[in-house]
């Protein structure tokens, strides 16, 4: 009999355009889970808007499984530990994931990968971290150049199918529920006005269509307040219910200002090209060269408000240091 394969799910909760499923289906019985880390990311830990988005997105995630007639599996725990404890207890060796970049998430995939054979795939950006360099080879420390580069490499590649059956095991291990893991928000239940959110692979799609039709006056309108200009996509990019190369096959044919909004889109391939360094490189140059030196308190869960700024936030001061200390 064939063993079991785990196909470990994080920030990629969809089933389309998901390498990592594909390659599982071609493997053998395919035993779906999510682990809920909260440990792991330590000062990054979700806050409460994503775990209120993310009770929602594994909801669907589970239902979108449950029609293909296979489950969601839901331990909570430190990741290596908790995917160590399922393989064993259903016999599973090998592991398929999409490749992550977090510090905790590579730290994870290196403390499972001595225990299981962890296969990963690429499968959250527009052309793989790392293929796109300058002319001597080095991560591009400019986004306007590394854009120029990246776009020469577009379209990117077209995105795979959900697979018409997914193999389930003779056995399924248990699970825990996902409303044991109080993701929502109750006494007070601040999160009344989100209705107008639908998290989830099909949400996603559902408000690309609607964007597409306005992707057209994007420059234009998402610098006014008094319209909704922007693609509000970007939860659903951040728990990958939806794929950066979708988005792109999607619009790119649109006319009008469309560059601009893939431009934002190829933001998110830069990032991941970003080193921890750089925040140093910043406080470093602050205190050398103007004698300003960076005091900083953590508030737990409070980074959640500026994580998808990060990036153009470093590279504004960076600009504006460089351009003063001429």
């Amino acid at each position: 009999m064939t063993k079991p394969v785990l196909l470990w799910f994080r920030q990629d909760l969809r089933l389309s355009d998901q390498p990592a499923l594909v390659a599982g289906c071609h493997d053998g019985p395919v035993i779906p889970v999510y682990v809920f880390d909260d440990d792991g990311p330590g000062d990054h830990a979700m806050g409460g808007a994503s775990r209120w988005w993310l009770h929602h997105s594994l909801d669907a995630l589970g239902k979108a499984l449950r029609d293909k007639g296979s489950r969601l599996i839901l331990r909570r725990g430190a990741a290596a530990e908790a995917l160590a404890t399922l393989a064993e207890e259903c016999g599973a060796e090998t592991i398929h994931a999409i490749r992550h970049y977090e510090p905790w998430w590579v730290e994870a995939e290196e403390a499972i990968g001595d225990k299981l054979d962890l296969v990963l795939h690429d499968g959250n950006q527009l052309a793989p971290p790392g293929s796109i360099t300058t002319g001597v080879g080095k991560p591009f420390k400019i986004y306007t150049p590394f854009w120029r580069a990246l776009s020469q490499h577009m379209p990117p590649d077209h995105s795979i199918r959900t697979p018409a059956k997914i193999p389930t095991p003779s056995k399924w291990p248990t699970t825990e529920a996902l409303g044991s893991w109080d993701l929502l928000p109750t006494k007070p239940d601040w999160a009344t006005g989100f209705s107008d959110w639908e998290p989830g692979e099909e949400g996603a799609h559902k408000r690309l269509d609607q964007f597409v039709g306005e992707a057209a006056d994007y420059e234009a309108t998402r610098n006014l307040p008094s319209q909704e200009g922007t693609s509000r996509l970007s939860p659903h990019l951040h728990f990958g219910e939806i794929t950066p190369r979708q988005v792109w096959h999607r619009v790119a044919g649109e006319s009008g200002s469309v560059r601009t909004f893939l431009g934002e889109i190829g933001w998110r391939d830069y990032a991941q090209g970003i080193l921890p360094a750089a925040t140093q490189k910043l406080v470093d140059k602050l205190r050398t060269q103007r004698h300003i030196t960076i005091h900083h308190d953590v508030i737990p869960n409070a980074n959640h408000f500026f994580a998808d700024e990060m990036t153009e936030l470093m590279k504004s001061v960076d600009d504006y240091l460089d351009m003063r200390l001429k």
